[in-house]
């Protein structure tokens, strides 16, 4: 057996940077090392076995390389958790291995930190495309949709914000232009500003809508000008308002109330989708209309040109199964529906040309074309101005017209690159921008090309697409200066660019100041974009972006509906949103009694009592298996395909999402389906055999428990005893009255932990995750890490890590106060 002998100047190099009395301690400590790994490491991993392809007897101890690095860090990982050596073998003793983990440790943080303070935790990180676009949004005030236009981007660590995988190609370059130029167009506005308002009754709406007078006396009735719907309508025949003539945002009314829902309240669907062609729908809210007495439902919606709002009444069952209903007049029909005495749009109700403009053309007046190119060609302006034409969608387009082109063009350039750029900008850089607009003028384009273009390169160039993230000079250490914490905060929390107050504290140098960080956190974390932190973070952290990725089999899952699809996400997103409001204790993620249910959701779970689909927070029984997110039926869901359940899929997702300790990926020359599983009959004995072979029981026996203790939902996160199978004995549905399913075999309910704890079912392994809150809480905090600040963990970042599970068990693992926690930590304020 080969001894460590080689490694004695490598491991020299490792105890320079981390031990003060090198010369004595080096002996020491590599003998210390050669006789642990060659006593209870080379056997497994020398050079006649490698055990997961790692061999140590020749791996050198050069921390200061990375990937030799990494490699280390895993091994201490393994012996740190007690995997290696294996249980079979014999176990070193406890304080000799202490000793090897501690210098081991010292040294590798001693380099992570080495490599940081060189280079800094984050490389130039590059926007994504969700925050491409959102930064175009607040910067200019735009609504424009530009993502789809841009490239997809790599994902690390389980976030698309990563630095390290946002590489840019031709490709990007060209897509950038493309969506930099769109967005700009969209703000200058075309037409004269024109106000736009209808009113419908329900007979109105009848008369509008083409294919409705197929529909009445069968579906729909009339009561005087009321119109009443038995079904939903919202496919070619929708209950809406006016299309928009133009984008905008606009307000919208209506009187409506609920018939024959015996005194509850009937959800209503408020979607947007065009006026014609298509039928797919944007869903922008639900309301609960109360029964028999009017009541006026409002909101604002922004909308794109030739869009508008759909009322539709979700519990209502859709057209093609109403034929029941034909058995009689339908006036003496007594079942459900919505009544729709009148629906009203007006706008849009933005200020005319809007902030985008201002941002872009401040002090330019807009002209028509005709008249603007007069000006440009130094002719004067006929007065009076032509009139608009009758015709909204025939006239004159409307353009900035300049009298004094290159004054403003230089004033605006030198105005809009502050906030384009995220900081101030030198005048050399002001220069260079005005420089390509002057040309463009020479060149004898339009004021507003030439702007245009201006505005397009700065969109595109690297002082917009990236964090551009300066040090303090005067701090020892790399510390980001008031600006990039502006710019880090807002892409954190907002994942957009810093707002007004942001960058004036910036500029004052106050930002930083722990006092006044904190105060800006909550600020954002108040604001309304803050929806995004919930899209985009627990997004990505708990897959709810994949919620459309599968589709349940319908002849298997029937009882999948649209409105069930709707509520799965929004019960994650608003349990995520309360716990961090209120700055609940993080433990509610693994198990809580609560939750935010409306009636589908409700009846779905069986849980009576909840009426209305507007999701609340409801008080869950204690024998409803329910509490937290991984009893949700978004995260059943995403972790389910539209036919089955695997427990393999699901338990890798508890470990890494919850637990924090993902599996490491099977070798490659494993195949995904199980070795030998001739007369394997169950999942649980497929597994079995699986486990059989020892590559694979290392891993199994950490994913399987919590696979199985979550076997008992099935692919829509229903409760479930048994399997659904296309043959078997026709069986009620429990929760939906009059459905059968047919009947397979029975779920294998619970399992043993790997340290040999048995569970029943999944409320008997929550208390098992909870057992472990520090595990949590460092999960947490090193996902709030990632996708704060754009890089992985690195081992230096551990001792930060440790010290915010500190503090979150001092404060009962509250998830606000570690958010902030994480804010003021190292490793954010640090580059």
């Amino acid at each position: 057996m080969r001894t460590f002998s080689h490694l004695h100047v490598a491991f020299a190099l490792v105890l320079v940077a981390t031990t003060p009395t090198f010369a004595q301690e080096r002996d020491a400590t590599e003998t210390r090392f050669r006789k642990f790994a060659d006593s209870h490491c080379v056997e497994c991993h020398g050079p006649d076995v490698q055990r997961g392809k790692l061999r140590l007897d020749n791996l050198p101890l050069t921390l200061t390389d990375k990937n030799t690095a990494a490699t280390w860090a895993k091994v201490f990982d393994r012996v740190t958790r007690g995997e290696m050596p294996p249980k079979s073998k014999e176990r070193p003793p406890e304080k000799e291995t202490q000793t090897v983990l501690g210098e081991l440790n010292k040294g590798l943080h001693a380099a992570s930190l080495d490599r940081q303070r060189l280079d800094g935790r984050v490389v130039l990180r590059r926007l994504n495309r969700t925050e491409y676009q959102t930064t175009l949004h607040d910067l200019l005030g735009t609504s424009a949709e530009v993502k789809d236009l841009l490239p997809d981007d790599n994902s690390a660590a389980g976030f698309d914000n990563v630095s390290a995988v946002l590489d840019v190609s031709s490709a990007h370059l060209l897509r950038y232009q493309e969506a930099a130029e769109k967005a700009i167009r969209t703000v200058i506005p075309t037409r004269p500003q024109a106000a736009f308002k209808e009113h419908r009754t329900g007979k109105q709406v009848t008369e509008k809508t083409a294919g409705f007078k197929d529909l009445l006396g069968k579906v729909v009735r009339l009561d005087g000008d009321t119109l009443i719907m038995h079904a939903r309508t919202w496919g070619h025949v929708p209950c809406s308002t006016a299309s928009v003539p133009v984008a905008g945002r606009y307000r919208v009314k209506a009187s409506v109330y609920a018939v024959g829902t015996d005194g509850k309240p009937l959800p209503v669907l408020l979607s947007a989708r065009e006026s014609y062609g298509r039928d797919d729908h944007d869903v922008r809210g639900v309301r609960d209309v109360p029964a028999g007495k009017p009541t006026i439902i409002e909101g604002e919606f922004d909308l794109k040109a030739r869009h508008m709002i759909v009322f539709t009444g979700w519990s209502l069952p859709p057209t093609r199964s109403m034929p029941s209903i034909g058995k009689g007049p339908l006036s003496e029909y007594t079942g459900p529906g919505l009544a729709v005495e009148w629906i009203e749009i007006e706008g849009p109700s933005e200020a005319w040309p809007g902030v985008g403009y201002d941002r872009l053309f401040a002090g330019v007046p807009l002209k028509p074309t005709s008249i603007a190119k007069l000006i440009a060609d130094g002719k004067p302006e006929p007065n009076p101005l032509p009139k608009p034409r009758p015709d909204s969608y025939t006239y004159d387009p409307l353009t900035p017209a300049s009298a004094k082109p290159r004054e403003d063009a230089d004033r605006l350039m030198r105005a809009f690159l502050p906030f384009a750029f995220r900081r101030p900008v030198s005048k050399e850089l002001e220069d260079y921008y005005v420089k390509i607009v002057h040309a463009a003028l020479d060149k004898k384009l339009t004021f507003a090309d030439a702007m245009l273009l201006g505005y397009k390169v700065a969109l595109c160039s690297p002082h917009f697409l990236f964090l551009t993230e300066p040090t303090d000079t005067k701090a020892k250490n790399p510390r980001l200066d008031d600006y990039a914490v502006a710019a880090r905060l807002s892409y954190f929390l907002w994942s957009s660019m810093p707002d007004a107050e942001l960058f004036a504290l910036a500029a004052k140098g106050e930002l930083t100041k722990p006092a006044m960080l904190k105060t800006q956190t909550d600020r954002m974390l108040n604001d309304p974009k803050a929806r995004r932190f919930t899209a985009n973070f627990a997004g990505q952290w708990l897959d709810l972006r994949s919620i459309n990725a599968t589709s349940p089999d319908p002849q298997l899952y029937g009882e999948f509906d649209d409105f069930l699809f709707w509520s799965m996400p929004r019960e994650t997103e608003l349990f995520f949103e309360e716990i961090l409001k209120n700055d609940l204790s993080l433990t509610n993620f693994v198990h809580s009694d609560w939750s935010y249910l409306n009636q589908r959701l409700a009846q779905h779970y069986g849980i009576s009592g909840v009426a209305g689909g507007e999701l609340r927070k409801v008080k869950l029984p204690p024998d409803s298996h329910r509490g937290g997110v991984l009893t949700q039926s978004a995260i059943l869901k995403v972790t389910a395909n539209g036919t089955s359940t695997s427990p393999i899929l699901r338990g890798k997702w508890v470990l890494d999402k919850i637990v924090g300790l993902p599996p490491t990926p099977p070798p490659p020359d494993i195949p995904g389906i199980e070795p030998d599983i001739r007369g394997a009959t169950t999942i649980r004995q497929q597994l079995d055999k699986h486990r059989n072979t020892a590559v694979c029981a290392t891993c199994h026996k950490h994913i399987d428990p919590p696979g199985f203790a979550l076997e008992t939902f099935d692919v829509i996160g229903g409760w479930r005893d048994f399997y659904r199978t296309t043959r078997g004995k026709p069986v009620d549905l429990a929760n939906y009255p009059g459905r059968k399913i047919l009947r397979g075999l029975d779920v294998e309910k619970g399992g043993e932990t790997p340290t040999g704890k048995p569970f029943r079912d999944i409320d008997d392994y929550k208390q098992v995750l909870l057992a472990d809150k520090d595990q949590l809480a460092r999960n947490l905090a090193q996902k709030l890490i990632v996708y704060g600040t754009g890089a992985d963990i690195q081992f230096a970042d551990r001792e930060a890590v440790e010290e915010l599970v500190a503090k979150a068990r001092a404060k009962n693992y509250a998830f606000r106060s570690l958010l902030h926690d994480v804010v003021q930590s190292r490793v954010f304020l640090n580059k």
